[in-house]
């Protein structure tokens, strides 16, 4: 593949960033420690995973698929480090080292093999990684995996040429759903904090004893409860190791406040996560060993924390009132948190972190929204998480308001104290249209979801960037297929070539099909038709690939601690991957580059068919050559109506193409039988996808990044944001059921007004 990049100023940043000075900031002196802890180490790779992944494999080979699996996710629990570090409150560590990567080499190793070397001084993500770990994964663990991840897998499935078209094309791409199995997923968090992991072992046994032998499916179930019974076994073998490792701790500690602390500490992993929580701070621990347990099981981002006010205000609310806690330190095992959910770093491929670049996992945190009743669900909870990201200053994780019309000016004040701090938190969400994108999700056209009202109201919550989830009640990937609708414009004016000179493979050649010529294009509907079918094949296309990936997920890479924490999936006796939830959602269709598309579609419907300035032919030409020659017909298509300035040349064409790309994609049914939702592609990725795809017909050079969201191309919204945010409410936002996006920046001179 075609590798131009050069630094950007973001990835400049990065990097001033990682040499520069310690950032110790945090409420207390102990968060100020800890935060310099994690800025003081650099991400670095941790192989403990792959090494008991691999012991695992081949001390089980001719064992059933999921008997494997679920015995290596065991085996992982068992090796994990049982490190306790100075000021820490809670307890454990997903990696040897803080800010480690326990990557999943089975899904990894067959571009790691080719990444290793430049691992180290990549420009986009960098890890750390010691010359002896270096040395197992070249010799011996990457040899092992690097022909049996699951893109290997796939690729049986497709031609050479699919293989490398739908990684690398640029247009339609299921590169990181190959990646990332285990993520986008809201455990259920207020179940597994109340009752401990014990429920689900002591229910997992019952099932088993139930089984009748002679009943065919009984099999295939009795390895199912027989592999959760053992990765069960082995979290709560991992508490018992965390409680003697801060006894140990303890017992060498000389001063006698921190003494008592870590003997509190190994008394508390002798309650959770095994047992129910009894305090804020065991419901905080096994929160915590939540979060990096599934992170260590999946390979993903998007362990999300969901409805975090609601189903730890139950404990918060008895600690005050028995007086053994205050506002200030239950904030400050919230800015603990922070702290340790930003230490857990993604890892991808080199291709990946240019598109996906800055370690980051989003994770969510959401505080208000709606109670089950429909009132105002905010507590004092809420505004303790707004504010210890004040004072913590971390990426991670996203903090995030349900708004409502019943939010409390107090609560709005406290977030856009936040927002001031400049820090990109806190997000911003509307209850009312999350809430319709869950009635309908994956449930395709005209159908509605599994969910009822009641789950809705208390269990939904957006997960990774903008997805609708909820509770312990759904999984699926929710960032799955990408569709480059920008690349599909250019396609669409070049009869299905990608352009020559950018990134990717396939360059000058056809990338999609051949949609017509375009001298034969002769009126806007025959060019218009051209852009949907060019957008319609990319879909179909990426489906096409995306139900193989789902049959390879759901046979070889089971998940069974997701399993555990999915309400419904033990009685199954169904992995998460396999259809376990109450709602199984994704693969889904992320569109980037939306306003780009639109603005090209304009552009040439202005200049060639309404002004006859130009030909299609001569404006193909001109993106073929990047308009070189061709200045005074771009400074002609840049003129043209823009998508975010409430002009309905070019408005009505976003909702028209809004509404074709959600209808093209929610008509496809998925394997576990649900149907594929529609969403909007996050911030970022229009720079790596912009990279793959030629000039446009807005006048954007080629290689330049698109547009960014649903929001209006960078620069292009000229009439300020109350004329955008009119152009903007044109689209029917619920019709993407797992989740829209728009960023708008305004300036201070804009406000000052």
């Amino acid at each position: 593949m075609a590798t131009n990049h050069t630094p950007t100023a973001g990835a400049a940043l990065g990097n001033e960033l990682r040499a520069g000075t310690v950032a110790k900031v945090g409420s207390t002196k102990r968060i100020q420690e800890l935060n310099g802890m994690l800025h003081s180490n650099r991400p670095n790779v941790d192989i403990t995973r792959a090494r008991a992944y691999t012991k695992v494999y081949r001390e089980t080979e001719g064992m059933p698929s999921m008997m494997r699996r679920y015995k290596a996710s065991a085996e992982v629990y068992r090796s994990l480090s049982d490190n306790v570090y100075d000021y820490e409150q809670l307890v454990g560590w997903p990696t040897k080292r803080i800010r480690g990567a326990n990557f999943a080499i089975e899904l990894h190793a067959h571009w790691l093999a080719d990444d290793l070397p430049n691992l180290r001084g990549r420009t986009y993500d960098p890890f750390e990684i010691t010359d002896e770990d270096y040395k197992e994964l070249e010799e011996d663990l990457l040899p092992y995996w690097k022909e049996k991840t699951m893109a290997v897998q796939w690729g049986h499935y497709v031609d050479p040429k699919e293989w490398d078209r739908a990684q690398f094309g640029g247009v339609s791409d299921v590169s990181n759903y190959l990646c990332a199995n285990g993520s986008h997923f809201i455990p259920s968090w207020t179940d597994v904090i109340e009752h401990g992991f014990v429920k689900y072992y002591e229910k997992a046994k019952a099932l088993r004893a139930d089984l009748d032998p002679n009943d065919p499916e009984s099999v295939d179930k009795r390895i199912f409860y027989n592999g959760i019974i053992e990765v069960l076994e082995a979290i709560r073998d991992w508490g018992e190791r965390m409680s003697a490792a801060c006894a140990r701790k303890a017992a060498q500690e000389t001063d006698p406040v921190r003494k008592q602390e870590l003997e509190k500490m190994a008394e508390m992993m002798t309650r959770v996560p095994w047992g129910p929580a009894t305090s804020f701070h065991d419901a905080c621990e096994t929160a915590w060993a939540v979060c990096f347990f599934l992170f260590v099981e999946g390979a993903g981002p998007s362990i999300t924390w969901g409805r975090f006010d609601q189903y730890m205000y139950p404990y918060y609310k008895a600690d005050i009132e028995k007086g053994i806690l205050t506002p200030e330190s239950a904030m400050e095992l919230i800015e603990e948190l922070y702290v340790r959910v930003t230490s857990n770093v993604w890892f991808q491929s080199t291709q990946m972190a240019y598109i996906f670049g800055g370690y980051y996992r989003y994770p969510h945190l959401d505080v208000g929204g709606l109670d089950e009743k429909g009132k105002d669900a905010s507590n004092e909870l809420s505004y303790l998480c707004l504010r210890a990201m004040r004072y913590a200053k971390t990426t991670s994780p996203a903090v995030s308001l349900m708004l409502h019309q019943k939010t409390p000016d107090a609560l709005l004040y406290e977030a856009c104290e936040l927002a001031a701090e400049g820090m990109g938190h806190p997000s911003f969400f509307n209850c009312e249209g999350l809430y319709e994108m869950l009635e309908h999700r994956a449930g395709g056209l005209d159908g509605h979801s599994n969910y009822n009202r009641r789950d809705i109201l208390k269990y939904g919550s957006p997960i990774g960037c903008v997805e609708p989830g909820a509770e312990g009640l759904q999984y699926g990937h929710t960032d799955s297929g990408i569709i480059n609708v920008a690349g599909c414009i250019f396609a669409a004016v070049t009869n299905g070539r990608k352009a020559e000179g950018v990134d990717g493979t396939y360059c000058g050649q056809v990338v999609t099909y051949e949609s017509g010529a375009p001298e034969t294009l002769t009126t806007f509907e025959d060019f218009y038709a051209a852009v949907k079918g060019q957008v319609k094949y990319a879909i179909d296309e990426c489906h096409a690939n995306l139900l193989i990936c789902e049959k390879i997920l759901a046979e070889q890479f089971n998940l069974p601690t997701f399993t555990v924490l999915l309400d419904g999936a033990l009685e199954r006796a169904k992995d998460a991957t396999a259809g376990g939830a109450k709602v199984n959602i994704g693969p889904t269709m992320q569109m980037v580059g939306f306003a780009t598309m639109v603005d090209s579609v304009a552009a040439i419907k202005k200049v060639v068919y309404v002004d006859k300035e130009a030909t299609l032919p001569e404006v193909a030409d001109a993106c073929k050559k990047n308009f070189v020659g061709y200045e005074a017909l771009r400074a002609k298509l840049l003129a043209a109506p823009k998508y975010g300035n409430d002009d309905d040349f070019a408005d009505e064409i976003a909702a028209d193409l809004w509404e074709w790309f959600a209808h093209s994609t929610m008509r496809l049914k998925m394997y576990r039988g649900h149907y594929c939702d529609a969403a909007v592609q996050m911030v970022q990725s229009n720079v790596g996808y912009g990279a793959m795809t030629g000039a446009t017909p807005n006048g954007r050079l080629a290689g330049m990044p698109i547009s960014d969201t649903m929001s209006a191309t960078q620069q292009a919204d000229t009439n300020g944001p109350t004329a955008a945010a009119r152009s903007y409410g044109k689209l029917d936002f619920p019709a993407y059921t797992n989740g829209t996006l728009l960023n708008m920046w305004i300036s201070q001179s804009e406000l000052m007004q």
